[in-house]
């Protein structure tokens, strides 16, 4: 068994897993290292019962459509794994239910009484056309909106990796305007663009998925997201996330990379100012040349180093940055079929307002009455036993929301929340959801925090404030690196949660990697 390697991946979560393969493919003595018995972190499933549920997949926008791969399905092809996709032709049905004091209300297709019901299409001109349809006047700004996206992947698709990471400004001299364009926040951008404020909410429906309100998002990071759903629609791998995972693990293997699984780094071996190895389970030592982590930062520094050895600068990023989202999902298999219950769509936003400042505001804490339901029989008929369906439920939280709640009360706790959320959705969707719960588990914090191994069991690593956004995060990358042979990857770095993030985060931490053994460092 060897004793040292060119690279050791600590983490086989998207990131680790990407990076891995990336440096085994290369051709260097590469081992990955992972404390849980499976691969993926979040990329993974878990049964109970006769129901096998994804533990955090929604939907991917890097798959692309036929003939137009998009960046994950691109990544698949580069590694040599195998990728079986579906693809949802819709984007998104957002409902925000009538409340007490709204005037502009009527009842939906269900027969609920609503201030707004929308299924968005995919394609620029659709989305664009049925945003106008619900909001007149609002076509030229979303269609401007989208063709802004367009010129700024121009620009990234002609930056060399190198300039942004040495801090360079070559966005700048491809797309004089580009540099300009990151510097506003949705809610700027879509008021200069002209964009009425009903049809500004629709179109910021996604927010959630990185955890950021429009008045505090990044415009063009926003509209990257959305580009690529409503480009291509939204796309999910055949058999669960744990498939891609599996995938990425067999093309290190094929490459002669080494994985050890029920492997938990305990302590990185420093030597020389940096570090030259790891403890793993607290006893066996193994020695590497380079590093590459996925893993959360503030956990890194308290969990893996002597405080005195990490760089200042590092522990001072890790206080500035704030914590991101951290979520609740209830993941039920019910024996009735999603036509029974009555579900025609994969993805259902319900919202108490529709305004994404005012959701974020009450998902400081349990029963605010947003949730997102996804039925995954609406994309994979047949994901569950003949005559069932799976739905899971999922809301957000930020801070530490737990707080107050004792050991002994944690079940009742996490029932109620539970109990809320259903409720929500039963009420939002007129349907009848729980005589019919055959399995169901239930994920708080705490529970994503001990899988994780995250902050408050945030999967979305660092809140991407405007000062700490894409493009910032991409010009100071090599300078918030800690040591020139460790470098991070994962949702901690330039873009934040989501798989195709992290899978990017892992590959350019891997080729950075082997650039530096090709010259010689």
């Amino acid at each position: 068994m060897r004793k040292s390697y060119d690279v050791i991946v600590i983490g086989a979560g998207n990131g680790g897993l990407a990076a891995a393969a990336t440096c085994a493919k290369a051709g260097l003595s590469t081992l990955l290292l992972e404390r849980h018995n499976i691969p993926g972190g979040s990329a993974s499933s878990f049964v109970r019962g006769r129901f096998e549920f994804e533990p955090s997949l929604h939907e991917l926008a890097g798959i692309g459509a036929p003939g137009d791969p998009g960046e994950i399905e691109k990544f698949f092809d580069r590694m040599g794994a195998e990728g079986e996709w579906v693809r949802d032709e819709s984007t998104f049905r957002l409902i925000v239910p009538a409340k007490e004091g709204d005037t502009d209300t009527f009842v939906n297709e269900d027969g609920v009484e609503v201030s707004v019901d929308v299924r968005m299409p995919i394609g620029f001109e659709a989305f664009s056309r049925k945003l106008d349809e619900i909001v007149p006047g609002s076509y030229e700004s979303s269609i401007a909106a989208f063709r802004i996206a367009d010129r700024f992947f121009t620009a990234l698709d002609q930056i060399e990796d190198g300039d942004f990471l040495n801090g360079g400004a070559g966005a700048a001299k491809v797309l004089p305007d580009v540099m300009r364009m990151t510097s506003h926040t949705m809610k700027e951008a879509l008021d200069a663009l002209g964009m009425p404020k009903k049809a500004q909410d629709i179109f910021n429906t996604y927010w959630c998925y990185m955890g950021v309100p429009a008045s505090r998002f990044d415009f063009m990071y926003y509209m990257c997201m959305l580009h690529g759903y409503v480009k291509n629609g939204a796309g999910m791998p055949r058999k669960r996330s744990h498939a891609m995972s599996l995938a990425i693990d067999k093309v290190i293997r094929d490459n002669g990379g080494d994985i050890w699984y029920n492997s938990e780094v305990t302590r990185v071996i420093m030597r020389g100012g940096k570090p030259a190895g790891v403890v793993v389970n607290g006893e066996k030592e193994v020695y590497g040349r380079r590093f590459i982590c996925n893993g959360a930062p503030n956990f890194v520094w308290n969990d893996l180093f002597d405080l005195k050895d990490v760089p200042k600068k590092q522990l001072q990023m890790a206080n500035a940055r704030q914590i991101a989202v951290s979520l609740t999902t209830v993941y039920l298999g019910v024996n009735k079929t999603a036509e029974e219950l009555g579900f025609k769509d994969y993805s259902i936003f319900i919202a108490p307002d529709s305004d994404s400042d005012k959701q974020y505001e009450v998902c400081k804490q349990y029963g605010s009455g947003y949730c997102i339901i996804n039925c995954m029989n609406e994309a994979i008929p047949d994901c569950s036993p003949e005559g069932t369906s799976i739905l899971f439920l999922t809301s957000m939280t930020f801070g530490d929301v737990m707080q107050g709640v004792q050991p002994q009360d944690y079940k009742k706790f996490k029932t109620k929340v539970a109990e809320d959320m259903i409720e929500t959705c039963e009420k939002a969707l007129n349907i009848s959801i729980k005589p019919y719960i055959e399995e169901i588990e239930i994920a708080l914090p705490p529970t994503f925090s001990r899988y994780l191994n995250t902050p408050q069991g945030t999967p979305y690593g660092y809140m991407l404030n405007m000062w700490d956004s894409m493009i910032p995060r991409m010009l100071q990358y090599m300078k918030d690196q800690p040591f020139d042979n460790f470098l991070f990857c994962g949702a901690s770095q330039e873009r934040g949660d989501g798989y195709g993030c992290a899978y990017y985060t892992g590959e350019k931490a891997a080729r950075l990697t082997i650039k530096a053994f090709k010259e010689g460092k």
